[in-house]
Formats: structure tokens, sequence, C-alpha cells
């Protein structure tokens, strides 16, 4: 993991907490918070270390871009949660990003789970998974099949997904202060 600079770090705290109350609230990421997220992310690194620190920021938002664009473009994410990974990749940069995303998947894995349990829809999620896989090797998007596979409808599980990357962006920014025997 690559230690950030305090300011680098206290901004990407501030816009994954921001994202994570506005998501549990009002189901919704502002675009204020998110593109502002990435233009400070290019503008700190930029003024903190010059040309080296631009492509440090632009690496991590291109991999945001590549990884999150497709999930976006099959709705299996919202507009919003993309580009607060886009935010977090231009403020973490690509290093800390693989490290985000990792434990972003696993928190929201384990989050997912819990929220499919107690909302008694286990038998339903594993039916929407078939049709999912089948969807896809027929080469269409899932969520053109059916509603509930499309991130944010009204029939969706509703995940607030700005809380596991909030999260997972914490833990990450912890260890990377954490010191290594």
């Amino acid at each position: 993991m690559h230690l950030l600079p305090q300011s680098v770090e206290i901004c990407l705290a501030l816009i994954v907490l921001a994202a994570a109350v506005s998501d549990v609230r009002l189901r919704n990421i502002p675009n204020w918070l998110t593109l502002g997220g990435i233009a400070a992310g290019l503008a700190l690194h930029t003024y903190l270390t010059g040309w080296a620190g631009l492509k440090f920021s632009a690496a991590g938002f291109g991999l945001a871009a590549l990884i999150f664009l497709p999930m976006f473009a099959l709705r299996f994410l919202g507009g919003g949660d993309v580009k607060l990974m886009a935010a977090v990749g231009a403020l973490a940069g690509l290093q800390n990003l693989i490290g985000i995303f990792i434990a972003d998947t696993i928190l929201g894995g384990v989050a997912a789970l819990v929220l499919i349990v107690l909302k008694g829809r286990l038998k339903k999620t594993l039916a929407n998974i078939g049709r999912m896989i089948f969807s896809l090797f027929r080469g269409k998007a899932p969520y053109k099949e059916n509603e509930e596979l499309e991130a944010g409808g009204e029939k969706s599980l509703g995940m607030p997904r700005a809380v596991t990357i909030a999260a997972a962006t914490l833990v990450i920014l912890w260890l990377s202060r954490v010191p290594v025997p």
C-alpha cells in the first residue's frame, strides 16, 4: 500500500463518509461530491508532487473507470457508486484502489448476504444469480430481462454501496499507517 499525504487522507475520508451518509439517508450520492472528489484528487496530487502526482492520481482514476464502468453498463452498480469509486481512485491512487476494491468486495459480499438473509430473499437471490448468468451467456444485460437485477431499481435489494466503499477505504487508510514489523 502507498502511504498518502495527510491532506489527501483527510479529503478522502471526508468524501467517503459524506457519500455513505447521503446514500443511507437519501439513496443518492451527489455529483458535486463525487466529481469534486475526482477534481480534488487530481489537483491535490498535482500540487503536492507535480507531474508524478498527476500520473499517480490519473492511474487510480483510470483503473476505477476500467473496473466499474462495465459494472454500471450492466446495471450491477449505480452511477453514483461508480463516480464515488472514481473519486476514491483519483485520491487513493492505483495501489490503494486495488486494496480498497478487494476490501469493498469482501465487505459488500458480507453486507449483501446479511441483507438477503434479513429480508428473507435467499431463494429469490439464488434464482436471480442463475438468471444473471443465463442472460450474460446469451449476450444480454440481465437488467433488461428482470428489473430486480438493476442496481437502484425499485424491486432491487437496495443496498447502499457507499457504506461498504467508505468502510473499505477507511480500513485501507488505517492499514497503510500501521507499522509493519
